[in-house]
């Protein structure tokens, strides 16, 4: 076996324990199986709902089930009922009456409730099972990841980016929620490494090839989990396309024209995925117009045009507070008190990448290259967080306690190479390592 098929193994293996069980006990114990529920209950609630009434039903939309002549007239039902949602689904006690939530396609829930079919277990342990397959997905998207790292650049970087990505409190929940389903928000990212680099280093694909994975890719990531993070995964899916393009010196008019296409091409995924929602909405409402007019809204209500007290929060306070959040909150860390702030993380990435970019001239032309267009792509990279809280500045500033999950896409991922990149440039110049 191959270094890198065992490597590859093992870093399945440990990611897979931290998204099912946080068996490295990345994330609070407390928070841990918790995490957001207020969302998690609209996963619980479509999978309940399709097994009462059938996986299409209520146009597959997500949503909460609950019972009309106990929830309190002009109520927030989603709010009244959230906390009921789990208990009702392992007991099997489905109320008669479905809340649907029409900002997602659900795709993700629409997978789980075909999976639930053919299961001949009770709901507790298919619940179980659902939070098993969402582990894999997760595992299996950071795995490939951190195989491009170990094939570029080395195994000193390929461990520290494992070990960084294992101990994040943010990733690890968000790798275990049903809702958030975070691999789907890395599908274009991950797709696009993975292309280019075969394309690189195998085979010369057509730019139209390529275009056809990116537009698969970006259906897929809306299709599955929505529109959640939507910015920070369309730019996450250029950095391979300038990572590639840098590499390779393309000529500057060939790659503004392929940056065009893929451009248009993610635009188009998303419009197309929009109109299927639109469908999905009309199917509930009964008319175009209104899904139109929700889709509309939802944007206005969660963007900087929104009109409410969160909108009206300056970008420097939104700024400062995501700087500021704690970015490896584990028990044995908060039993010392030690805190982590992103802000700390990110002066670290660029501390190391000034390391990387001085001991990188003493190199072979190849990997000075190879370095020099990993900086370049981390610097663009920042461009992704930063996108989310600028232009969905409403969620930004209403979601403190969740949106922190930005700076890993792609960002800090890539920042973590550099941080080893620059160790491994350190110890070869100690001597230690070669």
């Amino acid at each position: 076996m191959s270094k890198q098929r065992l490597f590859l193994i093992i870093s399945f293996l440990v990611l897979f324990l931290g998204f099912y069980s946080n068996l490295w006990n990345a994330a609070r114990t407390e928070a841990f199986g918790w995490f957001d529920e207020f969302s998690e209950c609209l996963a619980i609630g479509k999978i309940a709902r399709s097994e009462k009434e059938g996986i299409l039903s209520h146009g597959g939309l997500p949503g909460v089930n609950y019972d009309a002549t106990k929830v309190p007239a002009n109520s927030d039902i989603w709010f009244e009922v959230y906390l009921e949602q789990r208990p009702d689904y392992l007991s099997g006690n489905i109320p008669d009456s479905y809340d649907v939530y029409k900002s997602q396609t659900g795709g993700q829930l629409i997978f789980f409730s075909i999976v639930q079919k053919v299961l001949p277990f009770d709901n507790s342990i298919r619940l179980q099972i659902f939070h098993f397959i969402n582990a894999i997905l997760s595992a299996l998207c950071f795995t490939l990841f951190v195989g491009w790292v170990f094939r570029n650049f080395g195994s000193i970087s390929a461990v520290l980016v494992l070990f960084l990505v294992t101990m994040s409190s943010w990733i690890t929940l968000f790798g275990h929620s049903l809702w958030w389903s975070l691999w789907g928000s890395y599908i274009p990212f991950i797709t696009m490494l993975l292309v280019l680099e075969y394309s690189n280093k195998v085979k010369k694909l057509t730019s139209n090839r390529i275009l056809l994975y990116l537009f698969l890719s970006v259906f897929a990531k809306c299709v599955f989990n929505g529109y959640e993070f939507i910015s920070t995964a369309l730019v996450a899916a250029m950095c391979p396309v300038i990572f590639y393009a840098f590499l390779e010196r393309q000529k500057l008019k060939s790659f503004i024209s392929f940056f065009i296409k893929a451009s248009v091409t993610c635009i188009v995924a998303v419009v197309l995925q929009i109109m299927m929602l639109i469908v999905q909405i009309k199917s509930v409402t009964g008319s175009f117009a209104v899904a139109i007019d929700y889709i509309i809204t939802s944007y206005t209500r969660r963007s900087f045009s929104a009109d409410d007290k969160f909108a009206h929060y300056a970008y420097s306070f939104i700024f400062k507070r995501y700087l500021k959040g704690n970015a490896f909150n584990s028990d044995f860390l908060s039993q010392y008190s030690i805190v982590i702030y992103f802000a700390y993380v990110i002066m670290a990435v660029v501390i190391m990448a000034a390391v990387v970019y001085y001991l990188s001239r003493g190199l072979d032309e190849v990997r000075k290259r190879l370095n020099i267009t990993l900086l370049v792509t981390v610097a663009v990279s920042s461009v992704a967080p930063l996108s989310w809280f600028v232009i969905f500045k409403q969620h930004s500033a209403n979601h403190f306690h969740l949106d922190y999950i930005v700076w890993y896409m792609p960002f800090l991922l890539l920042g973590f190479i550099v941080i080893g990149e620059g160790i491994s440039l350190i110890l070869n110049k100690l001597g230690l390592y070669k």
